[in-house]
């Protein structure tokens, strides 16, 4: 994979300086980074097919501190608009495919005195019903009609924003966000947020893609998980630890893990395919349009872009333990 590094305002790849020369890292201001490659037009948002595609951008990556992220992102109000009008049947799962629901789960049943667990971007509800009783269960979620479900549940809907978590009068002793920091700009200001709803000595859970998965180094822009229009900015072990470390938090645990677990056939043949995409792209392109022409299927603009590769070991879960003593100072880091 080639990086093109910036380094203070200019970029080190020997062409003439554009707008993108004077981007900084949205966490830690850092203007140390590597634009890693391109990322494919999307032409789908949270299970809707689009009118018009989103461009898909550059993904870039800090040198300080390792967060990676795309440039340009959609603003905010475009983004809620399109989240609520997003297919309701998006992000049904089947809670036996969900390792980072059983971890979770199996993290807040160990805790003791744990009464009240915050879900947020808990959409219909599933993994808190999947965790179950006797919890005061609450969530967050943006997309109307799956909040009203989750309410159906009964799940005690709080809020429909990120922003609900700082007006929260009290606070959970475990707050989960599950494959949700990856749709913030600003992970680091989420996992404040996060940490501010949640009691001293509580939880924060948090699960999503991990780039230093090698699947993902090797990929780079054309991955599966930064394709997603709706995702914008990607963490790892190492972001948590330095963030954690600034924040004054602890980490509980750290467990790597595959999105979808598959046998050793499939999970080749994913593996295989996105290699060939890597590779030979334009080959891989021509091959996938004449299987959909010998299918009297039409031909996709999606084509262009590599498989899901869900089969990867590319998803992570980390627990962030709130300290007793300096709950208040976490939030200043």
């Amino acid at each position: 994979m080639r990086y093109q590094v910036a380094d203070g305002n200019s970029m080190q790849t020997g062409q003439p300086r554009s707008a993108e020369t004077d981007l900084s890292c949205p966490d830690c201001s850092s203007t140390r980074l590597c634009r890693v490659g391109s990322i494919p037009d999307a032409f789908e948002f949270a299970g809707r097919m689009l009118g018009s595609p989103l461009a898909g951008g550059s993904l870039y990556r800090c040198n300080n501190c390792s967060l990676h992220w795309r440039h340009p992102q959609p603003g905010k109000a475009k983004l809620d608009a399109l989240y609520r009008q997003g297919n309701a049947d998006s992000w049904q799962d089947n809670p036996g495919k969900r390792l980072d629901w059983q971890l979770g789960t199996a993290l807040i049943r160990k805790m003791k005195n744990a009464a009240s667990v915050l879900d947020v971007g808990c959409f219909d509800g599933r993994f808190l019903e999947y965790l179950g009783q006797p919890y005061l269960r609450a969530g967050i979620e943006v997309h109307p009609l799956a909040a009203k479900h989750a309410a159906e549940k009964g799940i005690q809907i709080v809020g429909h924003d990120f922003s609900a978590l700082d007006t929260l009068t009290v606070p959970f002793d475990v707050v989960v966000a599950l494959d949700v920091i990856e749709h913030v700009s600003n992970p680091r200001e989420l996992l404040a947020s996060l940490v501010k709803a949640t009691r001293p000595g509580g939880l924060v859970i948090v699960s999503t893609g991990n780039t230093a998965a090698w699947s993902w180094r090797l990929m780079g822009g054309m991955y599966w998980y930064c394709s997603i229009a709706e995702h914008l900015a990607f963490i790892n072990p190492d972001w948590c630890t330095r963030t954690a470390a600034k924040m004054g938090l602890e980490i509980e645990q750290i467990s790597t893990f595959s999105h979808e677990p598959t046998k050793m056939l499939g999970s080749a043949i994913q593996a295989s395919a996105n290699i060939f995409y890597h590779y030979l792209p334009d080959l891989a392109y021509k091959i996938r349009c004449l299987d959909a022409r010998l299918k009297g299927e039409a031909r996709r603009p999606s084509f262009k872009t590599p498989p899901h590769w869900r089969s990867a070991k590319d998803h992570f879960l980390v627990a962030f333990r709130v300290p007793n003593s300096s709950h208040q100072a976490s939030l200043s880091g």
